[in-house]
């Protein structure tokens, strides 16, 4: 009887053991599905800051190679190194026969490219011309005059060949594209209108102005006090440096909450859109080593 009893014994768990081993299952469970959300989460806002880091940075150096060499002109006075319409960028034949910007270049120099100041919800803009030669000869789109043109739209000294000086100009612009909120830039040498950096929302410039020529900034204007300006105190040529500050976001959202801040870049203040984006502000000064 004995041995008939221990045959038929009853061996695992209970249903309420199952039950109570089942829900401190899903305690275990729900915090490790949490600790990893949260983790991947604090990972996403990670990449998303160091991106938004990256872009301010590259879209600063970027701005900073193109216009440092603004008013670049050897063997020549440039009076005014800025491009204030769209005739101002001139194409111009070189000595072999091609001409110093492409049909294709020359129609993405719009109004929206040429140096202008606007209010925070409208982006500044800047275009910027300088003089090719055999050490600096590529816009800001990474193209550069022909090889085949050094003595030509690469300046010899004048008067040593027939060259007008329209013929060795490189012209520059930089903008907010504030559809896809990215930095574009339209080069002269270029076909396209290049993207700089993503995630660029807003722009603003101003000139650093050497008032009584001793090759020092007395004061900083914006584009719309230079041209507003009848005396020539306040002119274009006596431009010696630029600052710039940009308004940079995440390409995707990180916050927690919606929210609006405000940011101030240089003589504007921005107020951003209710949404989850984290912002930063980037700002730098450019010398105009050639305007000096």
């Amino acid at each position: 009887m004995g041995i008939y009893k221990l045959k038929n014994q009853q061996n695992g768990l209970s249903l309420i053991e199952l039950l109570i081993a089942m829900v401190i299952g899903l305690f275990l469970l729900s915090g490790i599905a949490s600790s990893y959300i949260a983790s991947k989460k604090a990972s996403v806002s990670r990449n998303q800051i160091s991106q938004l880091e990256d872009n301010g940075r590259f879209a600063l150096e970027a701005i900073t190679k193109a216009l440092e060499h603004t008013g670049y002109a050897p063997n020549m006075l440039m009076t005014d190194p800025f491009i204030h319409a769209p005739a101002d960028v001139v194409s111009d034949t070189c000595p072999d026969g091609t001409t110093n910007i492409s049909a294709s270049a020359l129609l993405n120099f719009t109004a929206s490219t040429i140096t202008a100041d606007n209010d925070a919800d409208v982006q500044d803009s800047i275009g910027a011309i300088f003089h090719g030669s055999d050490d600096f000869f590529i816009d800001c789109a990474g193209s550069s005059m022909p090889a085949v043109v050094p003595i030509g739209c690469r300046l010899q000294p004048l008067p040593t060949i027939n060259l007008n000086p329209d013929s060795a100009k490189i012209y520059n612009s930089f903008f907010i594209d504030d559809v896809t909120k990215t930095l574009k830039c339209a080069g002269s040498r270029s076909s396209r209108i290049a993207t700089i950096a993503e995630g660029v929302e807003n722009i603003q410039f101003l000139y650093g102005l050497d008032t009584n020529t001793d090759g020092t900034v007395d004061r900083y204007a914006n584009a719309t006090a230079i041209d507003a300006s009848t005396t020539d105190i306040l002119d274009w040529g006596g431009v010696i440096s630029i600052q710039v500050a940009i308004l940079v976001r995440s390409l995707k959202p990180v916050k927690n909450a919606s929210e609006s801040k405000q940011f101030t870049l240089l003589d504007q203040v921005v107020t951003s859109p209710t949404d989850k984006y984290q912002r930063a502000v980037f700002s730098t000064t450019i010398l105009l080593r050639n305007t000096l």
